[in-house]
């Protein structure tokens, strides 16, 4: 249980059966030329991976917001389709990808209301599911299905899901957990995951404050008891990473499995 929630990391999320090219990624063609186009709907800083295959070659491109853009152009005569996708790689993430600073200071709410307090189910950097550089820094925080979880910081809503009622220890409900997925001013992404069915009070787009009611806990995904999870990210050229961070002006390495965090 508590496993990372693996499918905010990549957007991985619509892809091609056929070819297996994600989604976002569209060929057209006009004349004599074969355009390789992104249809980047992202609404925070992101950014698109393309790996040259063959010349063992990296290119990056960054976005601040949702754009349309031909990243790759050849003569159809000297290539095609086929060829392209067997010696090219195309992947987006999440935030910038020359990402370096972030406010390393700045103290987190805790994600509950005020007067509540809730044990602590799995800290950071543990033997069990909080490893690995997705997951190393997250919290689970014991919270009965139905539960307020409110806003640790101010950002912006990029992604949801709340349409899931579904949950077990299986692998097979990774990807069933609704979540909020927000966005902050220093490059930062919080991640809120588990919640109920129908219980994500938010919508992409929104800008929510610190400390904002915006959904409830609930037991989705892969999951054997109610339960929040959240983490915070930064961006890498490889994807997102779990890091460590100050939540209630204690170091977050301080809540320990058993203890309990209280929200004076």
């Amino acid at each position: 249980m508590f496993l990372r929630i693996l499918f905010i990391l990549l957007l991985f999320a619509s892809c091609s059966k056929k070819d297996n090219i994600p989604g976002y990624i569209t060929f057209e063609h006009e004349d004599d030329s074969l355009f390789v186009v992104l249809k980047n709907n992202v609404i925070s800083t992101s950014f698109l991976k393309i790996e040259d295959i063959t010349n063992k070659k990296e290119t990056y491109l960054d976005f601040e917001k949702p754009d349309t853009l031909t990243v790759l152009k050849f003569h159809q005569s000297k290539i095609d389709t086929s060829t392209i996708i067997k010696n090219y790689k195309f992947t987006l993430h999440y935030g910038e990808s020359s990402f370096k600073k972030y406010d390393t200071l700045y103290n987190y709410n805790l994600p509950f209301l005020k007067g509540k307090r809730y044990k602590v189910l799995q800290g950071q950097n543990t033997n069990f599911t909080h490893k690995g550089d997705g997951s190393r820094y997250a919290i689970d925080i014991k919270m009965n299905v139905g539960q307020e979880i409110c806003a640790m910081r101010e950002g912006i809503v990029i992604r949801i899901k709340s349409d899931s009622n579904i949950g077990g220890s299986s692998k097979k409900y990774l990807n069933d957990a609704n979540m909020i997925f927000i966005f902050h001013d220093d490059g930062t992404f919080a991640q809120y995951a588990h919640l109920k069915k129908n219980g994500v009070l938010v919508k992409v787009g929104d800008t929510i404050k610190k400390g904002q009611l915006i959904g409830y806990s609930g037991n989705t995904g892969m999951s054997t008891e109610p339960h929040l999870h959240f983490v915070i990210y930064k961006p890498t050229k490889n994807g997102l990473i779990s890091i460590p961070y100050i939540l209630d002006s204690i170091p977050t390495k301080r809540y320990k499995k058993g203890k309990y965090a209280k929200n004076n």
